[in-house]
């Protein structure tokens, strides 16, 4: 049987497909925030109807560049959430024609000298931070040593509202448990704790305001009493199960928990005898909420992702021309989570 040969599809048939000109095309992967949003979704489904795939290489030689973003990955201890996100930032990426690096980290500090090596090779463009916390020695270094970087998760404990250099995603913990919190109430929960992560943790400190807003909102507590119905834990499911022992000794009436994260509300959730009339909640919707069945809180890693490669090319491009990094709002995005009921 004869094999017929590959057709290749270059930019110029992309163009005539979605009806542009084929440097529109260009600044589709090159610089899209200078192509308007209705253009960029006609040259998107150009590029997927024809299987468009851009010379990766030719592309690096002529613009001097890796266009590579890196992220790390810890051996353990990261959210659930964190393969669904990277499987979406891959398929994003590919979409500009660029490539996720992904490196080895066992703490901050050994992913600073990660830094180090990988700038000193010029192998990366952009890093995607995951997993911040309170006053992040990596947000600083990569600041000294003028890197692109891009974070998901708020820059906890340093001033951003008017700072484009700090660029981040996260996603709204205080909304999303406000809302999951008004929620319970609505359905006739009446005595509600929280379990949450000790301090300092800008993301628990996040998501425990969201809880406390409401209570104090619908006049269900008092600011004195809301600390007695607060307990803080280690996020693993042992030490989930001690915590809401000792809380519902503290508080034998509760009639729900809101907790921090999914691991949490699996200490909890398990801790409790079957068909305990006490509601758990969670958050991050893992695979532990829905065979538990348990109600939770979904973050929504396709926008994630979009959003995280959106600032990172805007950031590459920017580091050429300043211009080229749109308000700083731009820079700043809050996404709202899901909640998702069982």
């Amino acid at each position: 049987m004869q094999l017929r040969k590959a057709i290749m599809v270059s930019i110029k048939d992309v163009a005539r497909d979605a009806g542009v000109s084929p440097q529109t095309v260009s600044n589709y992967f090159n610089n899209p925030s200078i192509v308007m949003q209705r253009t960029r979704a006609k040259v998107e489904e150009s590029v997927t109807r024809l299987h468009y795939t851009p010379n990766a290489s030719a592309r690096r030689l002529r613009a001097q560049r890796s266009y590579t973003l890196a992220a790390g990955i810890a051996p353990s201890g990261y959210s659930q959430i964190f393969d669904p996100l990277l499987h979406a930032l891959v398929s994003e990426a590919d979409k500009h024609g660029l490539r996720i690096m992904l490196y080895k980290t066992d703490s901050k500090a050994d992913e600073i000298h990660q830094f180090a090596s990988l700038v000193s090779g010029g192998d990366v463009d952009c890093f995607i931070l995951t997993d911040t916390v309170y006053e992040d020695p990596r947000i600083s270094w990569l600041v000294k040593h003028h890197q692109a970087f891009v974070l998901f998760g708020r820059p906890w404990g340093q001033e951003t509202d008017d700072d484009a250099k700090l660029a981040w995603v996260d996603v709204d913990g205080k909304r999303g448990i406000s809302e999951l919190t008004q929620k319970l109430i609505v359905t006739g929960h009446r005595r509600i704790g929280f379990m949450g992560w000790p301090d300092p943790s800008g993301t628990g400190a996040d998501r425990y305001s969201g809880w406390e807003q409401a209570l104090l909102t619908a006049k269900l507590s008092t600011q004195r009493e809301i600390a007695t119905l607060r307990i803080d834990s280690e996020d693993n499911i042992r030490a989930g199960q001690i915590a809401c022992g000792k809380l519902l000794e503290r508080q034998p009436d509760l009639d729900a928990i809101v907790c921090v994260s999914d691991t949490l509300a699996t200490g909890a959730h398990t801790f409790l005898p079957p068909h305990c009339p006490i509601t758990i909640t969670g958050f991050d919707n893992t695979s532990s909420a829905q065979s538990l069945g348990f109600t939770s809180l979904e973050q929504p890693t396709l926008d994630i992702a979009h959003e995280l490669v959106r600032i990172a090319v805007e950031r590459i491009n920017g580091s050429e021309d300043p211009s080229l990094v749109r308000d700083v709002a731009s820079q700043h995005v809050l996404l709202a989570p899901k909640i998702i009921v069982r």
